[in-house]
């Protein structure tokens, strides 16, 4: 018999495991417990998506659906015939097959594809694989978009019912879809379930919640399990319940699950396995606060295994080389910390410990954690889901990585701080670092300061220019409807955004229109955002967003429409040269911003090439070797030459020898000491020199 058996319920991203189950796992599992998980989200999916699933899907239908799905219907032998290939080709099973799916008679096709881009600008003769995963993806929105208009409309790929459960008052406003008979796709997972539930014996069962979408699912599982398991316990926890339950009254969620776990779910999880003290739990009986806490330490590595890792496939629902990184790859999930290391920001939940509580390791115990991983898996791709990687630990695990010689593929969220100079981004890119996503939010100086970003325009620019140099992708959050933010500031949002795209500072974006929750420092305090909350008592069940007046004067819906068509084009490189305001459906100003705000700020100094004695220098380039020239640097691709007389070559030499041991830390104080022992001329000559100008370009940074 297993202790606990956790779940992922459908649905979400379907390219990789969401991590919440396998960091329990792995605590759990050191702690002497016996734990199996399951993820329910890729089995459903993939059950559904196959030859067995398509034809149950297009024998049920009635006729009785609109003209594309009739089509469909007419079409459906050919959809049982490309299913179960296409899902291989997009598990990287079967990459040959990427020839027939770029064919024109190879895949059905239905309404999706009348929104095609034209693939042979985007992809060339060169990108099939890409392009067939692009048709691919269309080819299964066609799908969904049947199984919405035949079995249930709140199907999506990464969601189900997310509409049912966003701001419930009360939960019998779910519990009316609860009531219902199960359809199709619940009768799919809920089949899945019976078979992990037999193959383990669980004594309880933990289900993650992390978003709106996963609600409904983890309800339907509850409800199973008390209709044909009563001994089992049902544990929910997540993100869902630790940001929209934390003041419920409402019991009635209790006739489908026994615990409702809010924060980080390892000590509430061994408390109610070893049957101790509840720590941050709701039951039927009412909430328990406890007490205790662990370490990100203490929480250690996920553990994986049990996962379908060969189910797993991607998506490309847009051809966006930095959108496509969260629906397309075999990312491993991680943490580097907990927490936000800011945990300023007013619009973010920084009273609840997933923010507020920051708590890091170091990035030797985060490399091993990697390594272990990889192996587990084998995928060397890694997303750190940080509220905010630390910028000094980003720099340790790359030196760390380096030093090791492992070879991973990564990217991270990060705040847009001075600290990523030139030479740093330098060193994240040699580490393996692809990209990093931050939130520029509301792009105005004067509304960054409202919400205490901790950031400007000018900074945001100069480290995303340091990222671009280093060949680093860009994806900026971006917001609108702010308190206080006024029309002109709305349109002058969008013109610096635009100037950034025009210098391809960022590589995508997406405008969120801005929501304030109960959990954050406006959320709790309107007032001193210039609105007012709106008077009513908390719901009896699900609270997150705070209601609030304001005299705003202009249309949000509109200034939303005018900044999601401009971004659409400017993602492709489109309209770039497009006045903002006339992006917008109804009259607004132009812009104030100046033409060349971000051109003004590309030209500002880097702040790595400000000599600092303490400043740490390592060389991350290739193998050196002396010349009667100078020094030639061997790289992967080429050779280069640094033409220097024969003293300073052995002196750079030299340098370059020492720096290139990452296990010992050497800093311009012991370079200059080195240069004065054998040159009169101060050190500051050679180091403001284009020479080493060339040895900072091929890999001696000064971090």
């Amino acid at each position: 018999m297993t202790d606990i058996l956790l779940l992922t319920p459908p649905f979400v991203q379907p390219n990789c495991p969401y991590p919440a189950t396998a960091y329990l796992t792995g605590y759990l599992r050191r702690k002497g417990y016996s734990v199996e998980q399951a993820d329910l989200s890729i089995e459903t999916l993939t059950r559904l998506f196959s030859r067995e699933g398509i034809a149950t899907l297009f024998e049920n239908y009635d006729g009785e659906g609109d003209e594309n799905c009739n089509r469909m219907w007419a079409l459906r032998k050919d959809y049982e015939a490309t299913i179960d290939p296409v899902i291989r080709f997009l598990q990287g099973k079967d990459p040959t097959i990427a020839n027939l799916i770029c064919s024109p008679e190879y895949l059905p096709q239905a309404s999706r594809f009348e929104q095609m881009v034209d693939v042979e600008s985007y992809f060339g003769t060169l990108g099939q694989k890409d392009c067939a995963e692009y048709l691919a993806t269309l080819y299964l929105q066609d799908l969904s978009d049947f199984i919405r208009a035949t079995i249930c409309p709140e199907f999506e790929i990464v969601k189900y019912g997310e509409s049912l459960a966003l701001s419930i008052a009360e939960f019998s406003t779910i519990e009316q879809e609860l009531l219902k008979p199960r359809n199709g796709i619940e009768n799919v997972m809920c089949d899945l379930l019976r078979g992990h539930i037999e193959r383990t014996s669980p004594k309880a069962v933990g289900i993650a919640v992390p978003f709106p979408g996963n609600l409904l699912a983890a309800l339907r599982i509850g409800e199973y399990i008390k209709s044909n398991y009563p001994d089992i316990k049902v544990i929910i926890g997540g993100g869902y319940p630790t940001t929209e339950l934390r003041t419920m009254s409402d019991r009635e969620i209790f006739r489908y699950v026994d615990y409702v776990v809010l924060d980080d779910g390892e000590v509430p999880l061994e408390r109610i396995l070893s049957g101790g003290e509840l720590v941050h739990t709701y039951t039927a009986e009412g909430y328990h606060e406890g007490s205790g806490r662990i370490s990100h330490r203490e929480r250690g590595c996920p553990d994986f295994d049990g996962l379908p890792h060969s189910l797993y496939f991607s998506l490309t629902e847009v051809t966006n080389p930095m959108h496509r990184l969260w629906s397309d790859g075999r990312w491993n999930k991680m943490m580097l910390a907990h927490g936000c290391y800011w945990a300023k920001c007013a619009f973010c939940d920084t009273t609840l410990d997933y923010i507020g509580c920051y708590d890091a390791v170091s990035a030797a115990e985060i490399a091993d954690q990697m390594e272990k991983v990889a192996a587990q898996t084998g995928s060397y791709g890694f997303h750190f889901v940080d509220e905010a990687a630390p910028p000094k630990l980003l720099k340790e695990l790359s030196l760390e990585l380096l030093r090791r010689g492992d070879r991973f593929t990564w990217w991270t969220n990060i705040r847009f701080e001075k600290s990523y100079t030139g030479d740093l981004c330098a060193l994240l890119a040699r580490a393996g670092c692809v990209a990093v996503s931050g939130g520029l939010e509301v792009a105005s100086d004067r509304l960054l300061e409202m919400i205490g970003k901790g950031i400007t325009i000018e900074q945001a620019t100069i480290a995303m220019r340091n990222f671009y140099y280093a060949g680093i992708m860009v994806h900026t959050y971006l917001m609108y409807g702010l308190p206080t933010q006024t029309l002109q500031e709305s349109v002058d949002t969008a013109e610096v955004v635009r100037q950034m795209f025009r210098a391809e500072l960022i590589g995508s974006a997406f405008w969120h229109r801005y929501a304030m929750t109960v959990h954050s420092r406006s959320g709790q305090a309107p007032e001193e955002f210039g609105v007012r909350r709106k008077d009513r008592l908390p719901n009896p069940f699900a609270n997150n967003e705070v209601p609030f007046a304001e005299n705003r004067g202009y249309s949000l819906d509109m200034v939303g429409e005018g900044l999601n068509l401009s971004l659409a084009n400017w993602l492709v490189g489109s309209g770039l040269e497009r006045p903002v305001h006339k992006w917008f459906p109804t009259k607004v100003p132009a812009t104030t911003v100046i033409p060349s705000l971000i051109t003004d700020h590309l030209i500002k100094p880097d702040g790595c090439r400000i000599y600092n004695d303490k400043a740490r220098i390592v060389w991350v380039g290739g193998t050196p070797e002396l010349t009667e020239e100078g020094i030639l640097i061997h790289t992967p691709s080429t050779t280069k030459e640094i033409k220097l007389p024969a003293e300073e070559a052995e002196f750079l030499y030299a340098v370059v020898e020492q720096t290139s041991d990452l296990e010992e830390e050497y800093c311009f104080e012991d370079i200059r000491t080195l240069w004065e022992e054998h040159f009169e001329r101060p050190f500051i000559e050679f180091y403001s020199s284009k020479k080493w100008d060339i040895a900072r370009k091929l890999g001696l940074l000064q971090i």
